[in-house]
C-alpha cells in the first residue's frame, strides 16, 4: 500500500483527513463516496486538472505521479484510490464495507486489483478514446514530460491522445471488450443480490459505481445490463451518491433509457 510519511512542514501541518481530488475523476469519486457514505468529515482540496494544478512541484510532493486522488491524514500521505479505500476502511471500520467471508474478501481483492491494473489500459483508454480529445495542450505536455521523467508510461499515454485520430481504435475496442465482460459479470451478480458482493454495500460497490458516471458521459452501451441499470437507479437516490458524484459529474444522474 503506497503510504508514506512526509517531512514537508506544510504537509505535516495538515490536520484531519485532507482529500486532494478532481470533480470528474472516477478515482476521486470513490473516495468522496466512501467518506460521505460513512459520514466522515474531510477537508476539501480541489485540484483543477484543466488548470494543471497537479503539475506543480508542490503537488508532486504529495503525489509522486501528479495524479488524483491523494489523501493526507495528519501528515501521512496515501495515494492510489483502491489503497486509500482500504486504508480508510481499516481506520473507520463502522459500518463495515468489508465482506464477512474469506471468499467475499478474495472477490473484493480481485475487484480492487482491477481498478489498479486496469485503470490506464482499460478504463482511461476507453473513456479518453471515446471522448477523442487531447488530454494535454502542447505546453502542459512539455511540463508533464519534465515532472514525469520517471513515469514514462503516463507521458506515453497522454501523447497518444494528442496524435491525429487519438487513441487507436483497436485499443479502444479491446478495452470495451474487457469492460463489457466486467459489466456482464456485475449484471449477473446483481440479478441475484442487491449489492455486488451480497446483501450489503462493500468496497466493491464504492469502487465500481463511479465507472457509470464516467462511462455514461461517453455513451457506453449500458442497455443490455438491466440489473446494473436498476442498481444505478438505486444509487442515484442515495444522498452520498448525489453529494460525491451527482453534484460533480454531468450526466451521472441520468439513465441510458
Amino acid at each position: 500500500m503506497p503510504i508514506r510519511p512526509s517531512n514537508n512542514p506544510e504537509i505535516l501541518s495538515m490536520q484531519g483527513l485532507n482529500l486532494f481530488h478532481y470533480s470528474y475523476s472516477n478515482c476521486s469519486m470513490r473516495i468522496r463516496l466512501f467518506l460521505d457514505e460513512k459520514g466522515i468529515p474531510w477537508n476539501d482540496h480541489f485540484i483543477d486538472l484543466r488548470a494543471q494544478q497537479n503539475l506543480t512541484e508542490e503537488y508532486f510532493a504529495i503525489h509522486p505521479q501528479g495524479l488524483v486522488p491523494a489523501l493526507v491524514d495528519d501528515g501521512v500521505i496515501v495515494f492510489e484510490s483502491a489503497d486509500i479505500l482500504q486504508y480508510l476502511e481499516e481506520k473507520f471500520p463502522d459500518p463495515s464495507f468489508t465482506p464477512n467471508t474469506a471468499e467475499g474478501r478474495e472477490e473484493l481483492d480481485n475487484i480492487l486489483e482491477f481498478t489498479r491494473s486496469g485503470h490506464f489500459p482499460v478504463i482511461k483508454t476507453w473513456a479518453y478514446g471515446r471522448n477523442n480529445k487531447p488530454t494535454k495542450t502542447p505546453e502542459s505536455m512539455r511540463k508533464l514530460e519534465v515532472l514525469q521523467k520517471d513515469n514514462k508510461w503516463i507521458v506515453d499515454f497522454h501523447k497518444e491522445t494528442m496524435i491525429e485520430g487519438g487513441i487507436a481504435e483497436e485499443k479502444i475496442l479491446a478495452a470495451e471488450k474487457v469492460l463489457k465482460g466486467m459489466f456482464a459479470d456485475l449484471d449477473e451478480r446483481l440479478s441475484r443480490n442487491e449489492w455486488i458482493l451480497g446483501d450489503r454495500m462493500t468496497l466493491a460497490d464504492i469502487a465500481w459505481i463511479p465507472q457509470y458516471a464516467l462511462f455514461q458521459r461517453n455513451n457506453f452501451p449500458f442497455e443490455p445490463y438491466r440489473h446494473w441499470i436498476d442498481y444505478v437507479a438505486r444509487w442515484q437516490k442515495r444522498p452520498a451518491y448525489i453529494s460525491a458524484i451527482g453534484n460533480h459529474m454531468p450526466g451521472s444522474m441520468d439513465l441510458p433509457y
